[in-house]
């Protein structure tokens, strides 16, 4: 591959797609909701087990369960959010350099 095919953008443009982004970053941010619904419902399930299951084994299955499931709800909504913060900030940081790219290539196009 040569600077010249590169330039003359005969392997594609380098885009970036500002509403896939967006997409992304809404689709990330709803996920981290859903999964919070989630936890609550899964949570709210627990205290009516804990009701219910008033004794020394009851409280140990409780426990596990609000370890085995609650926990990775928790960490994996952190994942979710961070995808989508990430997300957002590259669309933000990076949105100059591929417009300027574009804008390059447009100039390139425009000698051929």
């Amino acid at each position: 591959m040569k600077w010249d095919d590169i330039a003359l953008g005969l392997y594609g443009d380098i885009l970036l797609d500002d509403s896939a982004f967006s997409k992304a970053i809404s689709d990330f941010a709803e996920l981290a909701v859903k999964i919070q619904s989630l936890r609550d419902d899964v949570e709210g399930l627990l205290e009516m087990l804990k009701k219910g299951f008033d004794t020394p084994a009851g409280r140990k299955f409780v426990n596990s369960c609000e370890n085995n499931l609650l926990e990775p709800l928790d960490r994996q909504k952190l994942v979710i959010e961070h995808i989508s913060s990430t997300l957002n900030d590259v669309k933000g940081e990076y949105s100059t350099v591929f417009t300027e790219y574009q804008s390059l290539n447009n100039t390139i196009r425009s000698y051929q």
